[in-house]
């Protein structure tokens, strides 16, 4: 299981990962699946997770399964974004996964 503070278009979200890397294809296209294409992702330690979180964090993982799962514990952008200080994270990685140009 992996942790990490994915910054989107709507603003950064903690999400819990089983898949092995916050870069890994299958997750990718699980998000670009779920609306986000492209973003930057920090992974940040499970321990944290778990101290910073508690009872939610027990929750949350429990739902995920084992295999290409993902699942959301801090969808709250500020709460997720000041839980963390930077040191605290490793990244980040980038994902802009868009198949169609979008023009502004």
């Amino acid at each position: 299981m992996k942790a990490g503070l994915f910054f989107t278009g709507s603003g950064p979200i903690l999400i819990l990962v089983s898949y092995s890397s916050l870069v890994d294809p299958g997750l990718v296209e699980k998000l670009k699946v779920k609306g986000i294409d492209k973003y930057a992702a920090f992974e940040v330690p499970i321990d944290l997770c778990r101290e910073r979180y508690g009872a939610r964090f027990v929750t949350v993982s429990q739902a995920l399964t084992e295999e290409e799962d993902l699942r959301v514990l801090d969808y709250n952008s500020p709460h997720a974004f000041y839980t963390f200080k930077w040191e605290e994270m490793t990244g980040p990685v980038k994902i802009y996964s868009r198949t169609t140009k979008m023009f502004f």
